[in-house]
């Protein structure tokens, strides 16, 4: 088994985007992220009245391969469940998404990055098939969560053609204006596309444009962390 140690570094493109709308940046996870936009109460209210748009490419995003009884194994071991390709299992908080038979991609917060990471070295022995690989420097990640999310991700054509969340995998392979991406569908109010860094600021653009008619809106990860608060009383 092998596994790489997590990367840091800025977020490419996108960061020059974030700074030209205005973003205050702090270090987390070992790279620049936008906390807030001037107001964090104002953006709280747009993710309660419309939909935000956030950058969250400081989260951990690992890449798993494995024969496929073996990856079930390691993941039923490590995150107490198994996924199918295009399904998607959130354990103690991390997002398991089964990307391909035999894959499986991991996205999390970057400390519980650093726990699983340690947890996946331990089972060497068990599992020397396995490779992970991380991928945080190589991908963005770019959140959309709030009341009007569901019609963003409906005008992105995440849902498909049929426009029915209800017809579509949790996680699944897409794109965004022709750039390659991964879709985790989290709720009918929260989503993260993942993309190549390096085109992570057209992809931000292309989102933002298909938003405004839903009255989007950048937000800060101080507005975010306030809104799962109001999800979790809800």
């Amino acid at each position: 088994m092998s596994v790489f140690a997590p990367s840091d570094g800025a977020s490419g493109s996108l960061q020059n985007v974030l700074q030209n709308a205005g973003a205050v940046f702090s270090l987390r996870g070992g790279r620049p992220t936008a906390v807030h936009y001037g107001s964090p109460a104002g953006e709280l209210a747009v993710c309660v009245s419309a939909v935000g748009l956030l950058d969250r490419s400081e989260l951990t995003k690992l890449v798993i391969e494995a024969p496929a009884a073996q990856l079930n194994h390691l993941t039923a071991r490590v995150a107490g469940g198994t996924v199918a390709p295009g399904g998607a299992l959130f354990a103690d908080g991390a997002w398991w998404c089964g990307a391909a038979p035999g894959r499986t991609v991991v996205l999390c917060e970057p400390v519980v990055g650093v726990r699983l990471t340690e947890r996946l070295r331990a089972q060497d022995v068990h599992h020397v098939e396995v490779t992970v690989a991380d991928r945080t420097r190589d991908w963005a990640a770019i959140g959309l969560l709030g009341r009007h999310a569901g019609k963003v991700l409906r005008a992105l054509r995440a849902y498909g053609e049929s426009g029915d969340p209800r017809q579509v995998a949790p996680f699944a392979a897409g794109s965004v204006a022709g750039i390659d991406a991964f879709w985790l569908l989290e709720s009918d109010c929260r989503a993260l596309v993942v993309v190549p860094d390096a085109l992570a600021g057209a992809a931000w653009r292309a989102i933002e444009s298909a938003g405004r008619p839903f009255g989007i809106s950048c937000v800060g990860i101080e507005a975010a962390r306030r809104y799962a608060l109001l999800e979790r009383v809800q």
